[in-house]
């Protein structure tokens, strides 16, 4: 039993904190009973120190109220070792935003009752209203109803800062989720234990990086028998721990319950009877719930499989000590920790010596995917987890991490990484802007991507899809990773618990440097996976992305459902996807198209106010962010929310420059290569053809053989190129110079007795720079016409010129590739034929 509660519990992401240790919070709503004379819903002060200390007998270390409490009560729970959930009432049953005075004297009551108990230690926190209904929600606005909640908290948090606060929803207003609040609290009543854990997993999705409470739960004593009682109140402790909230409140501590001005005697939710006697339910929970109010309760897991923590470093001494420090912390049975130093030149070799039970690995720098690869060659083993060098992880995450791995046919599992309290304000703005390592979730428990700072996979998985792609260096190896083992049939999970603390940019400088490389990493992950990107490169994703303000109300705003005249028992709340409109806005295409508008209305005067309003919708997507973003309180200033919103402007333009210069510089085969000729020998060079080839063998060889050669030759003479993902009309894309790619399709007729004719079929492709200069140049050919009513030849024929060169590198082009394809049908002995309508005379088939 501990003793008077002294230091004030801290929220940190998902998790409570006393002092250094977690604190799960295990409550009991106390009251209200009948009133007394001074108006206190508590009941007398003997009887309320009885039933305090028995309180915290049986485990309990937090009790709910329902009134602003008086100050014997806040001493009682003091002395008894208990702390106290405050509830603020108010008439939230009338029209409270229509009047004025209405909102004042609610503002006034709460916020007389905080500085009536300010600073008091017993205190928990408070909760500034519950349970508004949804019809008066509805009838006065979500926005309107949200703001206010938070303007409450505000107000509180300015009076007494060392408590928390909160407000209590429930599922039929899903939907209020105030931005500033230091935890979220829910009632929920839910009787079947799977119904249950799956809403559970939606509101940990739903709150994202804050702790969750349920502030009730309970079953009635008179329509189910006490046994009913115990057995779900048993498993309901199990699913919040296993769902990974901070904590839970039972409802209630005794039958006796005085509301709506009556005393209620046809429901009985106590664990105790009104003459205080147990019931069968208050000794399970003193099982369950043990004595140490410190200890967050951990579930048995059924699998334990040893896992290798795998660790990537490439000068990260910075960071590197806290990372190994904390994944020595670590509470998990058995596991290894294996640092993959990828050749760094600063101090990690001697930070590394530093930890006798961390495996050292060196290698020279060859990029992070190879150092991940080395990680898992030197891992023993079942499973593989992996975090990053300037990452902490929590000391349950392996727990929370490889319980949710193990809970179902999984092929990997991950979780979320939160950034740690920012040292300075350009580094609390980084981790509010855009672009930051986010998870990306299918349902409330599959992901579609997981961030490399915190995922892991089983190592069969591992093998199953060959590890990580070498060819990304610095970035996008998780992206493909993912993709790759989704495609073979895996699942990711997702456990909203599992966390790492993961370091974001320290400077603005490193933060561009990050999204040019997640720029370069887009645009190589655009050649493998084409079809998960959009027309201007980003990734298209299929789940919601996490970490985004989605619940901004003037881009992206949020649908409800509130059910048939707002009647629904759950409304929920659905983020809206990825505004496209947003993403186009900020995007460099619309930048850039911008720019060039601008540069017309300086010959097109009507046109001028086209690229402003252009601009304006830019700033206004930016706005938006800088608006709903969250910035850590003391960092929050006028000058934070402007270099905000100056980094949402700002980042997608880096990264789509990146893209681009990427895309140009990869999706472009050496002019080396395409100079050179294939050696065919003499008899086998065909003429020209524009179009269509046809290949005959009599060995049974088809499309399949062709194109396993062509890859092979193109792999070997180092050309750029592209694959069919499976929802492409064509096989190969191949890349030749800035202007021009060749598309390249194949089909088979089968003659029997093994006879194949292969078709191929080759048509030029514009690359994007094509599309523009043309654009621009056309542009500015009108234009001149309209204002002279004549194009001039010194103006037409630059023109003229650049058009043959267009059309002399296309045929260039296809003529390479169409010299390549037939040498790799000759490789394998296919014949070219030159009528392709035709068959060959067999005997008439040379051979190689």
């Amino acid at each position: 039993m501990s003793a008077s509660p002294a230091e004030p519990i801290r929220a940190v992401a998902k998790f409570f904190f006393e002092g250094e240790r977690k604190f799960f919070v295990k409550g009991v709503t106390y009251g209200p009973f009948k009133p007394d004379a001074l108006g206190n819903y508590l009941g007398t002060p003997d009887q309320a120190a009885r039933d305090l200390v028995q309180i915290r007998a049986s485990g309990f270390n937090v009790v709910r109220v329902y009134h602003s409490p008086p100050l014997w009560f806040l001493d009682a729970c003091a002395e008894a070792g208990l702390r106290t959930l405050i509830t603020l009432p108010w008439a939230k049953h009338i029209e409270f935003l229509r009047e004025r005075s209405a909102r004042n004297e609610i503002t006034l009551s709460v916020s007389d009752a905080i500085k009536r108990h300010a600073c008091h230690p017993a205190i928990f926190a408070y909760l500034v209203g519950n349970e508004i209904a949804p019809q008066m929600v509805r009838w006065l606005g979500v926005r309107r109803v949200t703001e206010f909640i938070e303007h409450l908290i505000a107000l509180g948090r300015g009076l007494d800062p060392r408590v928390l606060f909160s407000y209590a929803t429930y599922p039929p207003t899903e939907f209020l989720l105030p931005q500033n609040v230091d935890f979220f609290c829910f009632n929920v009543y839910l009787h079947k234990q799977r119904d249950f854990e799956r809403y559970l997993f939606r509101l940990q999705n739903l709150t994202e990086d804050r702790p969750l409470i349920l502030g009730e739960f309970g079953m009635d004593t008179i329509r189910h028998s006490q046994d009913e009682q115990a057995e779900m109140l048993s498993w309901h402790v199990d699913s919040v721990i296993k769902c990974g909230l901070a904590g839970t409140v039972f409802f209630s501590w005794t039958d006796e319950w005085y509301t709506g001005e009556q005393e209620v005697t046809d429901w009985a939710f106590g664990l105790v009877t009104r003459d205080r006697r147990p019931k069968k339910a208050l000794h399970a929970l003193r099982e369950k719930l043990g004595q140490d109010d410190a200890i967050l309760p951990h579930r048995h897991l059924n699998q334990t499989p040893s896992v290798s923590v795998i660790v990537c470093s490439y000068n990260a001494g910075v960071t590197l000590r806290s990372c190994l420090e904390s994944l020595g912390k670590i509470d998990y049975p058995k596991f290894e920790i294996v640092l993959v130093d990828d050749g760094s030149t600063d101090n990690t070799p001697q930070i590394a010596a530093e930890f006798p039970n961390v495996r050292y690995v060196h290698q020279p720098n060859r990029g992070l995917s190879v150092a991940r690869n080395t990680g898992a060659a030197a891992a023993r083993g079942e499973v593989f987890a992996y975090t990053d060098a300037d990452c902490m992880a929590d000391v349950d995450w392996l727990y929370y991490l490889i319980g949710t791995l193990t809970n179902g046919d999984f092929a990997g599992a991950g979780g979320p990484n939160v950034p740690p309290p920012a040292k300075t304000w350009i580094q609390a703005c980084v981790a509010a802007a855009p672009g930051g390592p986010s998870h990306v979730l299918l349902t409330d428990t599959v992901a579609e991507h997981i961030p490399g700072c915190n995922m892991a996979f089983w190592r069969w998985a591992f093998e199953n899809v060959g590890g990580f792609d070498p060819e990304y260096y610095a970035a996008g190896d998780d992206v493909d990773f993912c993709w790759r083992l989704q495609q073979a049939g895996g699942v990711i999970a997702f456990s909203p618990t599992a966390i790492v603390w993961h370091h974001r940019r320290f400077t603005l400088r490193a933060f561009r440097k990050q999204q040019e490389g997640y720029g370069e990493a887009e645009s190589l992950l655009r050649f493998k996976h084409l079809v998960f990107f959009g027309p201007t490169g980003t990734a298209k994703w299929r789940g919601q992305i996490y970490g985004t303000p989605r619940f901004s109300w003037f881009l992206g705003r949020p649908i409800i459902y509130h059910g048939i005249f707002a009647d629904g028992f759950f409304q929920s709340i659905y983020p809206a996807p990825q505004s496209e409109v947003a993403a186009y806005l900020s995007s460099i295409e619309w930048f850039a198209l911008t720019i060039f508008l601008f540069g017309v209305g300086v010959f097109v005067p009507p046109l001028r106010i086209v690229p402003y309003l252009m601009l304006g919708g830019t700033l206004c997507v930016a706005l938006s962010y800088m608006v709903r973003a969250r910035i850590e309180p003391r960092f929050d200033t006028i000058h934070s929310r402007l270099l905000v919103m100056f980094l949402a402007f700002a980042q997608p333009l880096v990264r789509g420059w990146s893209r681009y210069f990427t895309w140009l510089h990869f999706k472009r085969t050496p002019g080396s290569v395409i100079a050179q000729h294939e050696k065919l020998p003499p008899g086998k060079k065909f003429g020209r053809s524009w179009g269509r080839l046809a290949y005959w063998n009599d060995e049974g060889k088809d499309r399949h053989s062709l194109l396993r050669e062509i890859f092979t030759l193109l792999d070997q003479e180092n050309w750029r190129y592209s694959i069919d993902t499976g929802w492409q009309e064509w096989d190969i894309q191949i890349y030749g110079n800035f202007w021009w790619s060749i598309i390249l399709r194949t089909v088979t007729e089968y003659h029997g007795g093994g006879k194949c004719l292969t078709r191929v079929q080759l048509r030029y492709r514009y690359v994007t720079t094509t599309v523009i200069v043309n654009l621009i140049v056309v542009t500015l050919l009108i234009y001149h016409f309209l204002d002279t009513g004549h194009v001039q030849l010194l103006f037409a024929v630059p023109y003229a010129l650049f058009a043959l060169f267009l059309f002399l590198r296309a045929r260039r082009l296809k003529e390479r590739v169409r010299e390549l394809v037939d040498f790799a049908a000759y490789r394998i002995n296919m014949n070219r034929i030159l009528r392709s309508r035709c068959r060959p005379n067999p005997t008439a088939t040379a051979s190689k």
